[in-house]
């Protein structure tokens, strides 16, 4: 190594710390990082080959998706988790749009598959960006297709139904046949929230049988809003299951940004890197499977066990992450770890936030030597977004 190369610390001596990657923000003095803030917010790639991968589709309708600057995925990625979790932990500035807050959070429910690593990543950051405790959650596998056929509401296999002009548009929540749903449906997901489980399968005593959630505000986290229907059925489904609470709210972890075409077609930008329809690796947990839970249950009988039998139309079947094909989710948590790490590090500049406190986020980023000025010509250096266009326009490796 150089010596131009060799590590300094903030009081200017060199120290021996071996230089990970190129960019490492090591090599730098405190006050050259000062003086050049852009050169402090790098992570090493080698760290991150899933987070590497996200991608995102351009803005003009029909442009192709390209993987983003691991930098900029990170800035995406903690302020998207960030604002989740003042969602939660109810410190939702409203933002400019005066957007009505939700309650702080007594109970979280992450819908499975695709927002449980989110859940990851809240409890991972969590002391990062609040000082509320955290609240207890729980996973429930709904999804909405699964729920259109249970109840019958006719929609293709695009998730798509007819309107009454005869065209075709993506099916909402408000198009569930809700009068399909039965009191046994009901039931089973009320059972999954009974204090220590059920001795009968009985639909009106489980009705009756208190679940310690009376009175208390839910907030339900899916990954990406697409037409809104599978957290809006999930909503819903709360809500009859468990009518006692006080409040039922739902909160999308990532924007996902569309491109609009001249005659008004919508399509996504990009979900996150972990999202597959049409996988389960890399989340940690299986599809509904009403089988695997009987048998649970036959090996070992107990109320709980009782209760996820009867519940498990909306569980998803536990798997051996030991034996998952390329060990997907537990690299997927690794990474959240390094990345936090990273953060506390300041090597990870968020975005500006949409719901986590803006006073609080600027002054993190003037602590590194960051300035706010409007867009104009010949920006210094250290304007936050001149950081973030040199952000952006980073090679991906």
């Amino acid at each position: 190594m150089s010596e131009k190369l060799k590590p300094i610390n903030a009081e200017g001596e060199q120290h021996q710390k071996e230089l990970r990657f190129p960019e490492d923000p090591n090599q730098y003095s405190e006050e050259e990082l000062m003086s050049d803030p852009a050169k402090r917010f790098h992570v090493n790639p080698d760290d991150f080959p899933i987070f590497s991968q996200q991608a995102l589709k351009g803005e003009r309708f029909g442009d192709d998706a390209k993987t983003l600057p691991l930098d900029e995925t990170m800035s995406r990625h903690v302020k998207a988790t960030a604002d989740c979790i003042a969602v939660i932990a109810g410190e939702d500035t409203g933002g400019s749009e005066g957007r009505e807050r939700m309650p702080a959070a007594d109970f979280v429910i992450y819908l499975d598959k695709s927002a449980r690593p989110v859940s990851w990543l809240n409890n991972v950051f969590w002391d990062a960006f609040t000082d509320k405790p955290r609240p207890k959650h729980s996973y429930l596998a709904i999804d909405r297709m699964e729920w259109f056929d249970r109840t019958k509401t006719p929609v293709n296999m695009n998730g798509e139904i007819e309107d009454s002009d005869g065209t075709m548009r993506l099916a909402r929540a408000s198009d569930l046949r809700k009068e399909n749903i039965t009191d046994m449906d009901i039931a089973r997901i009320r059972a999954l929230f009974i204090p220590g489980g059920i001795k009968s399968e009985d639909i009106e005593e489980i009705m009756n049988t208190p679940t310690n959630l009376e009175g208390k505000n839910i907030t339900i986290i899916d990954e990406v809003e697409r037409s809104g229907s599978t957290l809006g059925i999930a909503e819903y489904l709360i809500s009859r299951a468990i009518p006692e609470v006080a409040s039922v709210n739902g909160y999308y972890y990532w924007a996902p940004g569309w491109q609009i075409s001249g005659e008004g077609q919508k399509q996504m930008r990009g979900t996150p890197v972990w999202y597959d329809s049409d996988s389960i690796l890399g989340r940690g947990i299986g599809d509904v499977n009403e089988a695997f839970f009987a048998k649970r249950y036959e090996l070992n009988p107990t109320p709980k066990t009782r209760a996820q039998k009867f519940g498990a139309i909306v569980l998803g079947a536990f798997i051996d992450l030991s034996k998952e094909y390329g060990n997907k989710s537990r690299e997927l948590a690794e990474e959240i770890k390094i990345m936090r790490r990273e953060w506390d590090d300041g090597h990870i500049m968020m975005e500006h936030p949409d719901h986590y406190d803006e006073e609080k986020w600027m002054d993190r980023l003037e602590s590194q030597g960051v300035v706010f000025m409007p867009q104009q010509a010949n920006m210094p250096r250290n304007a936050y977004l001149k950081i973030r266009n040199d952000i952006s326009k980073r090679p991906v490796i």
